[in-house]
């Protein structure tokens, strides 16, 4: 347990904060001042650090890149567009993406009160990047059924609970697999009270936060056996182009597939658009068609995404 500092010793290391971080001192300055030695003062910079009486924040003035966000602003109805600049790596990119994403919601005011969260690797970034306290015990509630597979089913849960934990809040996850089997199962899981419940409450959210799936091999509902290989090349000779909650569209926003949407359990996208406040999170490889689709359909108020994908999106008149 960290012992608090005696008064004569905060005093010190508040001293050598102020003299460092506000008046630009040197360390050989502050030294003769405090009389110590140079060594020292080291030692009370770093203790103003670790015990919080200081804090450093990095501001990039060139994180997001505005000329793109007023382009989308006049062409598309959105609320608000963040693009952020592409990093040389794509793992840096979405990071970043992330972070913008963490800052939005802890800044949003009301605070939300009753958040809808879907899953996948971009949210589950995000549920890791949110600040402590981004909202005040809010219900987090999983917009669309889970995964097939452990491994994926770990970070589902790591990602309705992060959003929960870092706001003293309370989590109800879906008990349901994101696609099932056969029809009659959807529906009778649908009128099961647990997840009738639970699907009630997404559709009453002031919040919906959600990621945009491009239709790949490699999609997280292929690896978390949601949806077949097979699957995807039937979606995409329909025109499928990419999912919003596990529901599949086409280019301009349509359900691509009325037997595959009869098997999906989760708030749909009908509902999704008459929630208050929705925001899409594109970014990573593929995903304007994505984006573009989700756009025409009007399916969120506030887009986040990168730059390439931005500008994919708005070279396709």
């Amino acid at each position: 347990v960290m012992k608090l500092p005696s008064e004569f010793r905060r005093e010190q290391v508040l001293k050598a904060g102020r003299l460092y971080f506000l008046e630009r001192e040197s360390t050989s300055r502050i030294a003769e001042t405090l009389g110590c030695s140079r060594w020292t003062v080291r030692r009370l910079l770093q203790e103003a650090y670790e015990e919080g009486y200081v804090s450093i924040e990095i501001i990039d003035p060139y994180a997001r890149v505005e000329e793109l966000e007023k382009e989308f602003a006049k062409r598309f109805s959105l609320t608000e567009t963040i693009v952020v600049r592409n990093r040389l790596k794509l793992d840096d990119t979405v990071t970043a993406v992330a972070n913008q994403t963490a800052k939005y919601l802890a800044n949003l005011r009301p605070m939300p009160q009753l958040v809808g969260v879907s899953w996948g690797r971009t949210l589950w970034r995000v549920a890791k990047q949110l600040e402590e306290g981004w909202a005040v015990d809010p219900m987090i509630v999983q917009l669309n059924g889970g995964v097939a597979t452990l491994s994926a089913a770990q970070s589902v849960q790591e990602t309705i609970l992060g959003f929960a934990q870092k706001s003293n809040g309370k989590a109800r996850g879906l008990p349901s697999p994101a696609v099932v089997s056969k029809p009659s199962l959807a529906s009778a899981l649908r009128a099961d009270p647990v997840v009738a419940d639970v699907l009630g409450m997404g559709r009453q959210a002031d919040v919906a936060i959600f990621s945009l799936g491009a239709l790949r091999f490699d999609s997280v509902l292929v690896e978390s056996g949601c949806i077949t290989k097979n699957e995807v090349t039937r979606l995409r000779a329909k025109g499928g182009v990419g999912d919003i909650l596990g529901r599949f569209i086409n280019g301009v926003g349509e359900i691509v597939s009325e037997e595959l949407e009869s098997r999906t359990i989760g708030v749909d996208l009908e509902a999704l658009k008459k929630i208050k406040k929705s925001i899409a999170v594109a970014v990573g490889e593929n995903k304007a068609s994505i984006t573009r689709a989700a756009l025409k359909g009007g399916f969120m108020t506030t887009l986040i995404t990168d730059e390439n994908t931005a500008k994919q999106v708005l070279s396709e008149r």
